[in-house]
């Protein structure tokens, strides 16, 4: 880990070097420590650290980048002189208004120190433990554990000055056996939230009560969706459409309920899905400036099943005279909501399948692709556990079923939204806090093999 004092120094001196009009530098660093397994033990264990200087150079209304690792004073030089070459080399951007001017991000909890400090031995004993849950049941356990610190710091030319450190683990299990599989994922910034033991049950218990799966037919089916299956929904969603860069360009599922005027209001969803962003919320994956150095806002995006606004970075704001939300989550691209919620609801997962006449339950989906940008359409596929639901009962298991369906339309449809929700990290940088879900209809297009 390098620090607060060792960062900002480092991007100081960075900074001092160049010879542009303006330069920011963002520095990424990440000490990962991580086990992998299978077959019911350890094959990989690996410790990994870097630190990335990413710059960016401003030449008028033209801008460059470059990147490096190399931190010695040769490599740092020629990193900020080959963005501010870089810079010369591209066409003006006329709708470029200038780097960010420094704001003040709260601090934000998000760091613990046994995480910081966990060992190899550590992840090692919460591997055998799930590995011997499913020793029990004759499964093949496999997955991986990981733990670490990440930081973050921006410095620019305009004054920002911005340093954040903080931990993270996660825990992904897969369990299998002749004809079944099951699945869990688990993730915070303190390794003592990860209930082992419990995800090793709910994996084990998905393979066991999925053997032996039969096909059912293609179709419409009403849904139970599992916080796993509801968060490829609301990363989807993300990904496709919550960030201004894609609406602007009239390629999001948002551009269907937002006027050529920005007008907003319209209602796309069930009254009872809110979906919102808050980077320095503490329980999802709080990070308190963006990429820019920018505070993260709160950004209400859906309310009540009305679409309010995307989230947006400095360069999208200014192309409407905005502010920055401070959602530029990483060195290029455009800005991301990456920090999401969705409202919790008032039923139990046992009053979401009692409710279900004759339906399915879904434990997660898979090879989720977008099809259609309107509607935000994916196509995927079910996967570690999916079972029929008959007079408001899981009977029996279901082969996987192929699907192709608008995530908003599916959204539209919410009957019933679960009282529990579940933090899921897609990667360290991106999270979801989500309830399990009833949705009055999915469509199916096929059965797996």
């Amino acid at each position: 880990m390098m620090g607060r004092q060792a960062a900002l120094a480092l991007l100081d001196k960075a900074l001092s070097y160049s010879k542009a009009q303006e330069t920011d530098i963002y520095l990424s660093a990440q000490n990962l420590g991580l086990s992998r397994f299978a077959g019911g033990e350890i094959h990989q264990s690996v410790a990994h650290g870097d630190v990335v200087l990413n710059i960016r150079s401003v030449a008028g209304k033209r801008l460059g980048r470059a990147t490096t690792n190399d931190l010695s004073d040769a490599g740092v030089q020629r990193a900020i002189e080959a963005a501010h070459q870089n810079a010369l080399l591209m066409p003006e951007d006329i709708e470029f208004v200038g780097l960010p001017a420094p704001s003040g991000a709260a601090n934000v909890e998000s760091w613990d120190e046994a995480t910081a400090r966990c060992s190899p031995e550590i992840r090692a004993k919460i591997v055998q433990g799930v590995c011997l849950q499913g020793k029990e049941h004759d499964l093949n356990v496999s997955g991986a554990c990981r733990t670490g610190v990440q930081e973050t710091a921006v410095v620019s030319s305009r004054g920002v000055r911005a340093y954040h450190a903080g931990t993270f683990a996660g825990l992904i299990l897969n369990t299998m056996s002749g004809t079944s599989a099951g699945w869990a994922k688990g993730g915070s910034w303190r390794l003592s939230d990860l209930d082992t033991e419990a995800l090793g049950r709910e994996a084990v218990s998905k393979a066991v009560a999925g053997r032996d799966p039969v096909a059912v037919e293609p179709g419409r089916y009403p849904v139970v969706l599992d916080t796993y299956a509801v968060d490829d929904i609301l990363e989807a969603l993300s990904l496709y459409g919550m960030g201004a860069q894609a609406v602007q360009e009239g390629r999001s599922w948002m551009n269907d309920f937002i006027g050529a005027d920005g007008a907003t209001g319209v209602q796309a969803m069930s009254p009872s899905i809110s979906v919102w962003d808050d980077g320095s919320a503490s329980n999802g994956w709080p990070v308190p400036f963006d990429a820019e150095g920018v505070p993260r806002q709160r950004v209400n995006i859906i309310t009540g099943g009305v679409v309010n606004a995307p989230v947006h970075n400095s360069y999208t704001a200014g192309k409407e005279g905005a502010v920055s939300t401070g959602h530029q989550a990483n060195f290029t691209g455009g800005p991301i909501a990456s920090n999401l919620f969705l409202q919790e609801g008032g039923s139990s997962l046992e009053d979401l399948i009692g409710s279900t006449k004759r339906g399915l339950y879904i434990t997660r989906f898979f090879y989720t692709r977008l099809a259609h940008n309107k509607g935000c359409v994916m196509t995927g596929m079910t996967r570690d556990g999916t079972f029929m639901i008959e007079n408001g009962q899981i009977t029996h298991p279901v082969k996987d079923m192929r699907f192709t369906q608008s995530y908003v339309e599916a959204l539209a449809g919410v009957e019933y939204v679960g009282s529990e929700s579940k933090l899921v990290l897609n990667e360290v940088g991106f999270a979801t806090r989500v309830p399990a879900l009833k949705l009055s209809s999915f469509n199916f297009t096929g059965v797996t093999v």
